[in-house]
Protein backbone atom coordinates (compact mmCIF):
# COMPACT_ATOMS: atom_id res chain seq x y z
CA UNK A 1 0.00 0.00 0.00
CA UNK A 2 1.44 3.52 -0.83
CA UNK A 3 2.09 6.01 1.66
CA UNK A 4 -0.93 8.68 1.92
CA UNK A 5 -0.60 10.53 0.03
CA UNK A 6 -2.60 14.18 0.65
CA UNK A 7 -5.12 16.25 -1.44
CA UNK A 8 -8.37 18.76 -1.64
CA UNK A 9 -11.29 19.27 -3.22
CA UNK A 10 -12.47 22.41 -4.13
CA UNK A 11 -15.80 24.27 -5.56
CA UNK A 12 -16.82 27.65 -6.05
CA UNK A 13 -16.94 27.64 -2.37
CA UNK A 14 -13.24 28.06 -1.91
CA UNK A 15 -12.74 31.13 -4.84
CA UNK A 16 -9.83 31.58 -6.19
CA UNK A 17 -7.03 29.31 -3.95
CA UNK A 18 -2.89 30.32 -3.53
CA UNK A 19 -2.05 27.03 -5.21
CA UNK A 20 1.48 27.82 -4.75
CA UNK A 21 0.68 27.74 -1.01
CA UNK A 22 -1.48 24.65 -1.13
CA UNK A 23 1.21 22.68 -3.32
CA UNK A 24 3.75 24.21 -0.88
CA UNK A 25 1.90 22.34 2.38
CA UNK A 26 2.74 19.47 0.79
CA UNK A 27 -1.08 18.59 -1.41
CA UNK A 28 -0.24 16.47 -4.32
CA UNK A 29 -3.42 16.24 -5.99
CA UNK A 30 -6.83 18.28 -6.08
CA UNK A 31 -10.29 17.35 -7.42
CA UNK A 32 -12.60 21.00 -8.86
CA UNK A 33 -16.08 20.39 -9.65
CA UNK A 34 -16.75 21.19 -13.09
CA UNK A 35 -20.69 20.50 -13.46
CA UNK A 36 -23.94 20.05 -12.04
CA UNK A 37 -26.38 18.34 -13.48
CA UNK A 38 -27.23 20.18 -17.25
CA UNK A 39 -26.19 23.26 -17.46
CA UNK A 40 -24.19 24.43 -14.54
CA UNK A 41 -20.88 24.85 -14.87
CA UNK A 42 -18.78 26.13 -11.51
CA UNK A 43 -17.77 29.57 -12.12
CA UNK A 44 -14.36 29.20 -11.14
CA UNK A 45 -13.70 26.11 -13.08
CA UNK A 46 -11.61 27.31 -15.42
CA UNK A 47 -9.28 29.30 -12.57
CA UNK A 48 -8.82 26.80 -10.23
CA UNK A 49 -7.99 24.19 -13.04
CA UNK A 50 -5.37 26.48 -14.22
CA UNK A 51 -4.05 27.60 -10.87
CA UNK A 52 -3.76 24.26 -9.84
CA UNK A 53 -2.29 22.87 -13.11
CA UNK A 54 0.00 25.40 -13.05
CA UNK A 55 0.94 24.73 -9.15
CA UNK A 56 2.08 20.98 -10.43
CA UNK A 57 -1.10 19.86 -8.68
CA UNK A 58 -2.13 16.41 -10.43
CA UNK A 59 -5.95 17.54 -11.37
CA UNK A 60 -9.38 15.69 -12.00
CA UNK A 61 -12.64 17.28 -12.70
CA UNK A 62 -16.53 15.89 -10.80
CA UNK A 63 -19.69 16.31 -11.49
CA UNK A 64 -22.16 16.73 -9.22
CA UNK A 65 -25.19 13.83 -10.59
CA UNK A 66 -28.79 14.84 -10.49
CA UNK A 67 -30.34 11.47 -10.59
CA UNK A 68 -33.64 13.23 -9.19
CA UNK A 69 -34.04 15.45 -12.20
CA UNK A 70 -31.76 13.95 -15.30
CA UNK A 71 -30.93 10.79 -16.97
CA UNK A 72 -27.46 9.77 -16.70
CA UNK A 73 -26.68 9.83 -20.42
CA UNK A 74 -27.70 13.51 -20.44
CA UNK A 75 -26.07 14.20 -16.93
CA UNK A 76 -23.14 12.55 -18.63
CA UNK A 77 -23.03 14.26 -22.18
CA UNK A 78 -22.91 17.55 -20.39
CA UNK A 79 -19.74 16.74 -17.84
CA UNK A 80 -18.12 15.05 -21.28
CA UNK A 81 -18.15 18.72 -22.79
CA UNK A 82 -16.17 20.24 -20.21
CA UNK A 83 -13.73 17.58 -19.92
CA UNK A 84 -13.16 17.78 -23.65
CA UNK A 85 -13.12 21.56 -23.44
CA UNK A 86 -10.27 21.76 -20.99
CA UNK A 87 -8.44 18.50 -21.92
CA UNK A 88 -8.91 16.74 -18.70
CA UNK A 89 -10.06 13.49 -19.34
CA UNK A 90 -7.26 11.82 -20.73
CA UNK A 91 -4.43 9.91 -19.23
CA UNK A 92 -2.44 12.24 -17.28
CA UNK A 93 -5.43 13.66 -15.72
CA UNK A 94 -7.42 12.01 -12.61
CA UNK A 95 -10.14 10.12 -13.88
CA UNK A 96 -13.37 11.75 -14.14
CA UNK A 97 -15.31 11.61 -11.21
CA UNK A 98 -19.04 11.11 -10.56
CA UNK A 99 -20.15 12.82 -7.09
CA UNK A 100 -22.84 11.39 -5.93
CA UNK A 101 -25.15 12.19 -3.23
CA UNK A 102 -28.81 13.33 -4.29
CA UNK A 103 -31.54 10.46 -4.07
CA UNK A 104 -33.39 9.48 -7.15
CA UNK A 105 -35.14 6.36 -8.48
CA UNK A 106 -32.78 3.32 -9.12
CA UNK A 107 -29.21 4.93 -8.31
CA UNK A 108 -26.89 1.09 -9.01
CA UNK A 109 -28.90 1.68 -12.94
CA UNK A 110 -28.40 5.21 -13.24
CA UNK A 111 -24.94 4.84 -11.92
CA UNK A 112 -24.03 2.17 -14.58
CA UNK A 113 -25.34 4.66 -17.03
CA UNK A 114 -23.60 7.00 -16.27
CA UNK A 115 -20.29 5.18 -16.42
CA UNK A 116 -21.28 3.70 -19.89
CA UNK A 117 -22.28 7.14 -20.94
CA UNK A 118 -19.03 8.52 -19.90
CA UNK A 119 -16.68 6.22 -21.14
CA UNK A 120 -18.31 6.67 -24.51
CA UNK A 121 -17.64 10.24 -24.65
CA UNK A 122 -14.15 10.43 -23.52
CA UNK A 123 -12.54 6.97 -24.14
CA UNK A 124 -11.30 7.18 -20.87
CA UNK A 125 -12.00 4.02 -19.28
CA UNK A 126 -10.74 4.66 -15.33
CA UNK A 127 -13.78 6.49 -13.90
CA UNK A 128 -14.04 7.87 -10.14
CA UNK A 129 -17.07 7.82 -8.49
CA UNK A 130 -17.78 9.22 -4.81
CA UNK A 131 -20.24 8.67 -2.31
CA UNK A 132 -20.34 8.70 1.24
CA UNK A 133 -19.40 4.84 3.32
CA UNK A 134 -23.13 4.65 4.14
CA UNK A 135 -24.60 5.03 0.46
CA UNK A 136 -21.86 2.81 -1.19
CA UNK A 137 -22.72 0.20 1.84
CA UNK A 138 -26.89 0.68 1.21
CA UNK A 139 -27.27 2.08 -1.98
CA UNK A 140 -25.70 2.46 -4.37
CA UNK A 141 -25.06 -1.45 -5.53
CA UNK A 142 -21.97 -1.61 -6.09
CA UNK A 143 -21.74 -5.06 -7.65
CA UNK A 144 -23.75 -3.97 -10.69
CA UNK A 145 -21.05 -1.57 -11.75
CA UNK A 146 -17.80 -1.10 -9.91
CA UNK A 147 -15.98 -3.00 -13.02
CA UNK A 148 -12.65 -3.12 -12.87
CA UNK A 149 -12.02 0.60 -14.15
CA UNK A 150 -14.30 1.87 -11.57
CA UNK A 151 -12.27 3.65 -8.83
CA UNK A 152 -14.08 4.55 -5.41
CA UNK A 153 -13.48 7.94 -3.31
CA UNK A 154 -15.45 7.24 -0.09
CA UNK A 155 -16.36 10.55 2.19
CA UNK A 156 -16.02 9.35 6.28
CA UNK A 157 -15.21 11.72 8.78
CA UNK A 158 -13.77 11.22 11.69
CA UNK A 159 -11.51 8.84 11.12
CA UNK A 160 -7.80 7.84 10.76
CA UNK A 161 -7.13 9.06 6.81
CA UNK A 162 -6.97 5.93 4.67
CA UNK A 163 -9.10 3.95 7.11
CA UNK A 164 -12.94 4.60 5.73
CA UNK A 165 -15.70 2.95 6.89
CA UNK A 166 -16.21 0.61 3.84
CA UNK A 167 -13.03 0.07 2.35
CA UNK A 168 -12.56 -2.78 -0.97
CA UNK A 169 -10.34 -3.33 -2.84
CA UNK A 170 -11.43 -0.39 -5.80
CA UNK A 171 -11.32 2.02 -2.57
CA UNK A 172 -8.84 4.23 -3.51
CA UNK A 173 -9.46 7.91 -1.91
CA UNK A 174 -11.06 8.60 1.71
CA UNK A 175 -12.08 12.00 1.82
CA UNK A 176 -11.76 12.26 6.38
CA UNK A 177 -13.05 16.19 6.74
CA UNK A 178 -14.41 18.82 5.52
CA UNK A 179 -13.41 21.46 7.93
CA UNK A 180 -9.85 21.13 6.70
CA UNK A 181 -7.33 24.73 7.30
CA UNK A 182 -5.17 24.85 4.43
CA UNK A 183 -2.91 27.11 3.50
CA UNK A 184 -3.59 29.53 0.53
CA UNK A 185 -6.85 29.17 1.08
CA UNK A 186 -9.86 30.85 2.86
CA UNK A 187 -12.42 28.77 4.81
CA UNK A 188 -13.15 24.80 5.18
CA UNK A 189 -11.58 22.87 2.50
CA UNK A 190 -12.44 19.39 2.12
CA UNK A 191 -9.43 17.06 3.10
CA UNK A 192 -8.78 14.02 1.24
CA UNK A 193 -5.74 11.33 1.04
CA UNK A 194 -5.07 8.84 -1.69
CA UNK A 195 -4.65 5.23 -0.62
CA UNK A 196 -2.76 4.36 -3.82
CA UNK A 197 0.05 6.11 -5.97
CA UNK A 198 -0.84 8.82 -8.32
CA UNK A 199 0.33 7.29 -11.59
CA UNK A 200 -1.86 4.43 -10.78
CA UNK A 201 -5.11 6.66 -10.56
CA UNK A 202 -3.61 8.86 -13.90
CA UNK A 203 -2.88 5.58 -15.95
CA UNK A 204 1.06 6.24 -15.69
CA UNK A 205 1.03 3.04 -13.65
CA UNK A 206 0.02 -0.41 -14.71
CA UNK A 207 -1.26 -0.54 -18.16
CA UNK A 208 -4.62 0.72 -18.40
CA UNK A 209 -7.22 -1.47 -20.26
CA UNK A 210 -7.90 -0.84 -24.02
CA UNK A 211 -10.69 2.14 -24.37
CA UNK A 212 -13.72 0.94 -26.20
CA UNK A 213 -13.78 1.50 -29.70
CA UNK A 214 -14.72 5.41 -30.53
CA UNK A 215 -18.10 6.30 -31.09
CA UNK A 216 -19.84 8.22 -33.57
CA UNK A 217 -21.87 10.96 -32.11
CA UNK A 218 -24.24 13.70 -33.34
CA UNK A 219 -25.22 17.30 -31.48
CA UNK A 220 -28.53 18.19 -31.61
CA UNK A 221 -29.59 21.24 -33.53
CA UNK A 222 -32.11 23.62 -33.42
CA UNK A 223 -35.33 21.97 -35.37
CA UNK A 224 -34.11 18.59 -35.48
CA UNK A 225 -36.09 15.56 -34.53
CA UNK A 226 -34.97 12.03 -33.90
CA UNK A 227 -36.50 10.57 -36.75
CA UNK A 228 -34.75 13.43 -38.89
CA UNK A 229 -31.46 12.65 -37.35
CA UNK A 230 -31.71 9.14 -37.55
CA UNK A 231 -32.78 9.28 -41.81
CA UNK A 232 -30.13 12.25 -42.53
CA UNK A 233 -27.05 9.70 -40.81
CA UNK A 234 -29.01 6.66 -41.70
CA UNK A 235 -29.55 4.66 -38.68
CA UNK A 236 -33.09 4.20 -37.47
CA UNK A 237 -34.16 6.44 -34.72
CA UNK A 238 -35.52 3.40 -32.45
CA UNK A 239 -31.71 2.26 -32.28
CA UNK A 240 -30.41 6.00 -31.46
CA UNK A 241 -33.12 6.11 -29.03
CA UNK A 242 -31.76 2.72 -27.52
CA UNK A 243 -28.21 3.81 -27.19
CA UNK A 244 -28.55 6.70 -25.19
CA UNK A 245 -31.36 5.68 -23.37
CA UNK A 246 -34.46 8.02 -24.54
CA UNK A 247 -38.06 6.82 -23.77
CA UNK A 248 -39.54 9.35 -25.22
CA UNK A 249 -38.26 10.51 -28.82
CA UNK A 250 -39.38 13.95 -28.50
CA UNK A 251 -37.40 14.55 -25.48
CA UNK A 252 -34.46 15.86 -27.17
CA UNK A 253 -32.79 19.18 -26.20
CA UNK A 254 -30.25 21.57 -28.46
CA UNK A 255 -26.61 20.90 -27.37
CA UNK A 256 -27.35 17.16 -26.83
CA UNK A 257 -24.60 14.60 -27.70
CA UNK A 258 -26.36 11.90 -28.88
CA UNK A 259 -24.29 8.05 -29.36
CA UNK A 260 -24.77 7.03 -33.31
CA UNK A 261 -24.79 2.91 -33.30
CA UNK A 262 -23.26 1.48 -36.39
Amino acid sequence: MAERIPGIDVARYQGEPDWGAVRGAGYAFSYIKATEGIGYVSPTLDSQLAGARGAGLVTGLYHFARPDTNSPQQDAADFAGQLARLDSSAHGNLPPCLDIEVEGGDLSAWVKGFIDALRGHTGRHEIMVYASASWFADKLGTDAWADPGVFLWVAHYGREPGSPGYLTDRVVLHQHASDGQVPGIAGNTDLNVSLVDLPVLTGGGAPPPPPPPPQETYVVQAGDTLSGIGAQLGVDWRAIAEANGISDPDMIYVGQVLVIPR
